[in-house]
């Protein structure tokens, strides 16, 4: 699902008179870059382009910014400014930028004086507002510099994620699978730190709407998914139909419900009551709806796969998998799932919908279908998941790699160059790391490289970081010895 709720950016450039930001037409420039940038990144842009050289013309400048109803303010010190300037924005926005660009010139007569005055209000925020806790960031340079894109850039991603996250609706239907029950989520901390709702179905409301589907909707819908696969091999063909019935049953509910995400239950309910494993249904509605569906019922897992298709803006869900497996000479794990994984994720090869690769496979009552087949095409990606009470985040930045080993059948793919919060991690210390922390056995995985955006977006919503734990051959016992 893709981020319904714009964000709204506001600018304000501050200065005093003896200085000379009309002169070099300093909020000029920047309004037209935040311009160009707002029609590129597609949010809504506020400017006050007006000269505010006092505090009364600042305490009017933040009545219309707040009016305005902005969620990050730029205020830029267009030149040098004074301290009280600051203080009526401290209220117009819940976060701020704090923008200073260079003088024109390195010698002669001081000309702007910009970097002085943005250190001199983050002093102020930091001291003289201390007890406001007030989140900002800094920026430096033009528009037009690379610092400043990269620095906006990142701000843009995570502010929107944020705003729209506040606002989310996670469907969570049948419950957790049996056992599961770690990854319970804490509705009332997530509410509180993330702002979404959760709001919980009955599997078997689900299944009688599958059942009642339009027969001719279920057969073309049918056509186009067979069509999509290199191979169908199911051992009962009637499989087929019931899962394209279970799919249409969830995209209807998730429209009807306004869901953001899904957390379904694949097993056992689902089994007991319509004979299939549901994994096509997911992976479809990730490929061709931009719709994160968590199997298992794992609402946490729903809600990290929905942040990182909002950090990432791209077509295509991100997907959730298991850790399988180690080479520790490679330095890479695999990371899979039974069959979940949308198929814009697949090599060349693509995907093919089979037999579910585990259930019933040792009993009466399977195989059971259908499920996902395909191996990972190499790429960048990242690793996410956030916490029971959404009071931590762990970020890995890894890669797809070709591996001799095509991997367990199912969807999967092995990932080497990992990072923890952007730095080098030897897989010893991250296995540890997540050991140690208890960290839940499901991974979401979106394409690209998304470590600065949570990152960002865990700093303004407060949300702290999971910090490796070095490996050790002793036993480590969180918040005794480590």
């Amino acid at each position: 699902m893709s981020a319904r709720h714009r964000l709204k950016i506001g600018y304000v450039g501050v200065s005093i008179t003896p200085y000379f930001a009309e002169k070099y037409k300093v909020r000029e420039i920047a309004v037209a870059g935040l311009r160009a940038y707002a029609e590129q990144m597609d949010f809504d842009l506020v400017a006050i382009e007006r000269p505010i050289h006092s505090k009364d013309q600042a305490e009017q400048a933040a009545r219309e910014i707040k009016a305005a109803g902005v969620d990050f303010l730029l205020v830029q010190n267009a030149a040098c400014s004074m301290g009280e300037q600051l203080y009526p924005f401290i209220d117009a926005a819940p976060k701020l930028g704090l923008w200073s660009i260079p003088d024109p010139h390195q010698d002669g007569q001081v000309q702007l004086h910009s970097l002085v005055s943005m250190s001199h209000y983050a002093s102020l925020i930091k001291s003289y507002f201390k007890g406001r806790d007030i989140p900002f960031k800094w920026f430096y340079g033009g528009t037009d510099t690379d610092k400043f894109r990269d620095r906006f850039t990142l701000t843009v991603s995570a502010l929107r994620a944020e705003k729209n996250l506040r606002s989310a609706r996670i469907g969570w239907i049948g419950g957790v699978s049996p056992g599961f029950v770690g990854m319970l989520p804490d509705e009332a901390g997530i509410r509180s730190n993330l702002g979404l709702t959760i709001e919980a179905l009955d599997l078997a409301d689900v299944v009688k709407r599958a059942e009642a589907m339009n027969a001719g909707r279920v057969q073309k819908a049918s056509v186009e998914i067979r069509g999509a696969a290199r191979q169908v091999a199911l051992s009962d063909p009637s499989s087929f139909e019931r899962v394209t019935r279970f799919y249409l049953a969830l995209l209807d509910t998730s429209e009807e419900m306004q869901f953001d995400g899904m957390a379904v239950q694949c097993w056992s309910t689902i089994q007991a009551l319509y004979n299939i494993a549901p994994c096509m249904a997911y992976s479809w509605l990730g490929s061709d709806h931009n719709f994160p569906v968590s199997c298992e019922g794992d609402v946490l897992g729903a809600v990290s796969m929905y942040m990182l298709n909002l950090l990432s803006g791209r077509e295509g869900s991100s997907t959730l998998l298991d850790l399988a497996s180690l080479d520790p000479d490679r330095q890479a794990m695999q990371m899979w799932h039974c069959g979940v994984t949308p198929r814009h994720f697949a090599n060349d090869d693509g995907i093919a919908w089979v037999d579910h690769v585990t259930l019933g496979r040792n009993g009466t009552d399977g195989p059971y279908g259908v499920s996902g087949d395909q191996v990972f095409a190499p790429q960048p990606v990242t690793i996410s998941y956030i916490n029971e009470h959404a009071d931590q985040l762990l970020v890995l930045g890894s890669e797809i790699i070709d591996h001799p080993s095509k991997g367990y059948d199912g969807t999967r793919g092995w990932v080497s160059n990992l990072t923890m919060n952007g730095e080098k991690i030897d897989i010893w210390d991250l296995i540890n790391t997540l050991t140690v922390k208890g960290v839940q056995h499901h991974f979401a995985m979106g394409q690209g490289d998304l470590t600065g955006e949570l990152m960002e977006l865990a700093a303004w919503t407060r949300i702290s970081l999971l910090q490796p734990i070095p490996y050790a051959d002793y036993a480590q016992i969180d918040g005794v010895n480590v």
